[in-house]
């Protein structure tokens, strides 16, 4: 029997958390205060210059963090992660800040900002990625004086570091988007010399950017590999005990309601199929198959559902949009691949094993086809699939996977 919180004594709780969620910008203003003062009295009048103008931009940037995750709270990106990803991501912050301060003695030919970008975005998400990596090459460019060109350099190859990395699914690709980053970094570098260079371009030139890439490189993957460990091997651990149909919830389902158990299992068949084909995440689609049923409406019990079962983060998106696409939240509307792959898998099944309910002696193999093209048809006219990324070659292979499976469908009888 759960026991009920004192709902004042929540809300202290809530309030307590959230002045600790922005101890960063806190922490960060008084060690740039602390830094300026002790610069002060031991050092030089030039390096004092410079580190004003870091403390400057390091408390604005500050305040307006404060301020934008005032109203718009940045935690609940983590909410789909472990709490120690927020730790990672800031200890990697905290090292990127550290970094950005030293960029008085480091050519900004040789800054490493696109590994950042990348290894944030990866601990967090992309839009964070992209807005922390600005913020530390913000603080690098005013501290030095650097032009605006050099900061906008590292924003674009961040920017493609980021796209070329994401979405992170189970199985991290490395090689080629590592490949695609670099080569993007080495571009605008060498494009940088050849337009800022006035006399012969020499091979002494190319010695930063290389540097820059080597080290950009490790950073990359030794974050990746990081992100691997804490995380997504974890995910895999997980998914083979939710996506094993001795799980207590499918056990249970099965004793109690074989036919709605059968949908599930034949679903997360085709959700698993399809996503092998498409390039997705088919440990996430195969276990938003077999638990779509037991995913609750209401948000609020639909978190302690996740919490009391630990689901991965990228099935618990799938999950999210499903319910809110069944509760009518989302206008009819589905955004992801993911999710327009489980409610066709669905549909689909639900549809053959209502024909053979009705009569247990039809030839599905003549009709299957008929059957996948109306649900297509019906689907995309009322424009469900219209803000979603499901391309035609999608649509076209969805249907293939469909129609080939004609005798699978004879399990379903």
């Amino acid at each position: 029997m759960k026991t009920k919180k004192n709902p004042m004594a929540e809300k202290t709780e809530n309030k307590k958390s959230s002045y600790l969620w922005f101890l960063p910008e806190i922490i960060c203003i008084i060690l740039v205060l602390a830094a300026v003062g002790a610069i002060y009295y031991f050092y030089d009048m030039q390096i004092l210059a410079a580190v004003e103008r870091s403390a400057f931009s390091v408390i604005i940037l500050a305040v307006l963090g404060y301020t934008v995750r005032k109203h718009y709270p940045v935690k609940k990106y983590f909410e789909n992660e472990a709490l120690g990803n927020l730790k990672r991501y800031w200890l990697i912050f905290i090292l990127g800040l550290v970094f950005a301060l030293l960029c008085v003695f480091v050519p900004s030919a040789a800054w490493p900002f696109t590994g950042f970008f990348v290894v944030l975005a990866a601990f967090s998400n992309p839009f964070i990625g992209m807005i922390s990596g600005t913020t530390l090459l913000v603080i690098a460019t005013v501290i030095t004086g650097s032009k605006a060109g050099i900061m906008i350099l590292y924003l674009i190859c961040g920017g493609v570091g980021i796209a070329t990395f994401f979405p992170i699914k189970s199985e991290i690709k490395i090689v080629k988007p590592l490949l695609i980053t670099l080569l993007c970094l080495f571009t605008c570098e060498v494009t940088g010399i050849v337009l800022s260079s006035s006399n012969q371009i020499s091979p002494e030139q190319f010695l930063l950017p290389g540097l820059n890439l080597i080290i950009t490189g490790i950073i990359i993957f030794g974050g990746l590999r990081l992100y691997a460990l804490k995380v997504t091997y974890s995910w895999r651990d997980r998914y083979q005990i939710l996506n094993d149909t001795e799980y207590y919830l499918l056990a249970d389902m099965r004793e109690n309601d074989k036919r709605t158990y059968k949908h599930l299992i034949h679903t997360s068949y085709f959700t698993e199929r399809i996503a092998l084909r498409l390039g997705m995440d088919s440990e996430a689609l195969k276990c938003a198959g077999y638990y779509y049923r037991f995913c609750p409406i209401d948000p609020g019990e639909r978190a302690e559902f996740f919490e009391s079962e630990s689901f991965p983060g990228p099935a618990r998106d799938i999950l999210t949009e499903y319910s809110d696409f069944i509760a009518k939240r989302t206008r009819n509307r589905l955004k992801s691949r993911e999710c327009a792959v489980l409610l066709l898998s669905h549909t689909i099944i639900l549809a053959v094993i209502a024909l053979y309910e009705k009569n247990p002696d039809a030839d599905i193999s003549q009709q299957i086809d008929t059957l996948v093209d109306a649900t297509f048809s019906r689907y995309e006219k009322v424009g469900i699939f219209r803000e979603s990324n499901l391309t035609m070659n999608d649509c076209s292979t969805i249907k293939k996977i469909f129609k080939e499976e004609k005798l699978y469908y004879e399990l379903l009888r």
